[in-house]
């Protein structure tokens, strides 16, 4: 691979402390661990969803379909309202009173 003059190099580390929102860092550490397992299975969801609306409308379907699936824009909004339904019913606990 070659560079060009105006490739941008990123750190490959973080620098500084970790931010800390909770008294306890191991609540920290949850918290991030249970947002990272969200946004994974996010992504699964819409995965999955792209293979059923591909199976839907053709009957079967190749690794190559999926990867180049476009969602429209209904599809999209669906996909929204279900991700913000998801946050809401797995952070419930963390809204404020």
């Amino acid at each position: 691979m070659t560079e060009s003059k105006d490739t941008v190099k990123l750190p490959r580390a973080a620098k500084g402390k970790r931010s800390q929102f909770y008294e306890d860092p191991a609540v920290d550490q949850m918290m991030t661990f249970l947002l990272e397992l969200m946004a994974e299975t996010a992504a699964l969801r819409e995965r999955v969803d792209t293979i059923e609306r591909l199976l839907d409308e053709k009957g079967s379907v190749s690794r190559d379909e999926i990867e180049a699936y476009k969602p429209g824009a209904s599809t999209e909004a669906e996909r929204s309202e279900w991700t913000q339904q998801f946050i809401r019913r797995v952070l419930r606990a963390h809204e404020p009173h």
